[in-house]
């Protein structure tokens, strides 16, 4: 409820003078004086007379309500949100079984998919520093070990995009494998019929337009034999006109942590990934590549692709229903019973 300032202040004003005439009149009322009172004292007051103080209340409410009335009240009924241009995003996640390893993130150490997971909230909703969420923008999720999968169509509905993407778990044995060209190809599929998703959309989404189409691709491995080639991918997805950013998830001491027979732990060498594919991948198509250590430097990837990739966010609009005649309403109602109580019920005889 939202009141005009101004008004509300005369109003304010007005009820206060309202008061102090009222408590002024009371000030003046003439009286009878008598030798002796207690008889009449004895004899009490009757429910009529006890009741009738009721009224001057009953003036002071309508008084009150009519000028809230005169403050002009007002109720937002509806937020309109017009969205101008937004960028179409695929996501697209490595969950092969190496996304099980440690990585550190805010002082604790979690699995890689956790972090990922952590950082793209961020991401999509905003955060309170530097990440302003992609309000504006359609985004689609998929992920890929073995074989590509898709975890959610583009969409502007970004808490279930959330959602799904906590839903995503590393690969079993079975299905574990790194099929980065099956994920980029079919995350290009869905970037190209963005353009029909919104004309099925009919004319509740006319206004939306796509300016630009980017996929973040992101994986901690190489590309394992089989599939399609990443590089093919990318080509594919150039002649489109989408631009892929890729993301290498890498070991920032160059080890990970094994079970040893004796029930503890040891650190293993381990070679570092080639990430030429996927940097090549990035140049072929105009985005960028970068190696995150961390869940803060994967953070600060983000950022810097969020600073990159600008939408025309969406103008909001707020309605508003005037709840004055309300007020009036029940002011005069009172008003009207007021009068009509005095003049009858509660009648005074002088």
């Amino acid at each position: 409820m939202e009141f005009d300032l101004p008004a509300s202040i005369l109003a304010a004003c007005t009820l206060l003078v309202f008061l102090l005439l009222g408590f002024r009149r009371r000030k003046l009322t003439t009286a009878i004086f008598f030798s002796n009172s207690s008889h009449l004292q004895q004899a009490g007051s009757s429910w009529r007379v006890r009741w009738r103080k009721l009224l001057p209340i009953l003036r002071i409410i309508s008084v009150s309500l009519l000028l809230v009335a005169f403050a002009r009240p007002q109720q937002g009924l509806e937020v309109i949100r017009t969205a101008k241009e937004g960028i179409a995003i695929q996501m697209v996640i490595d969950r092969s079984s190496s996304m099980k390893e440690e990585m550190d993130y805010e002082g604790s150490t979690l699995n890689r998919l956790s972090v990922v997971k952590q950082v793209f909230r961020k991401f999509i909703l905003g955060n309170r520093e530097k990440l302003r969420g992609r309000s504006n923008d359609m985004i689609g999720l998929m992920s890929f070990a073995g074989f590509a999968e898709e975890n959610s169509p583009l969409t502007l509905d970004h808490q279930s995009l959330v959602n799904l993407a906590q839903t995503i778990t590393p690969a079993a044995r079975i299905e574990d494998g790194t099929m980065i060209g099956d994920g980029l190809y079919y995350a290009a599929l869905r970037l190209i019929s963005v353009d029909q998703l919104l004309a099925r959309a009919g004319e509740k989404n006319s206004a939306y337009k796509v300016k630009s189409k980017i996929i973040i691709l992101l994986t901690d491995g190489q590309q394992t034999q089989g599939g399609r080639s990443p590089l093919e991918a990318a080509e594919f997805a150039r002649e489109n006109g989408i631009k892929v950013y890729t993301i290498a998830i890498t070991d920032g001491g160059n080890y990970q942590k094994q079970n040893s027979l004796l029930g503890g732990f040891f650190s293993l060498g381990r070679q570092p990934i080639d990430t030429s594919l996927i940097q090549k991948v990035a140049e072929i198509t105009g985005g960028i590549f970068a190696k995150a250590s961390s869940g803060e430097a994967l953070l600060e990837i983000y950022q810097k692709v969020d600073m990159l990739e600008k939408s025309d966010f969406e103008e909001r609009f707020t309605t508003y229903k005037e709840q004055f005649p309300v007020f009036v309403a029940i002011a005069l109602s009172l008003l009207l019973l007021e009068i009509i109580l005095s003049q009858t019920l509660f009648r005074k005889i002088p």
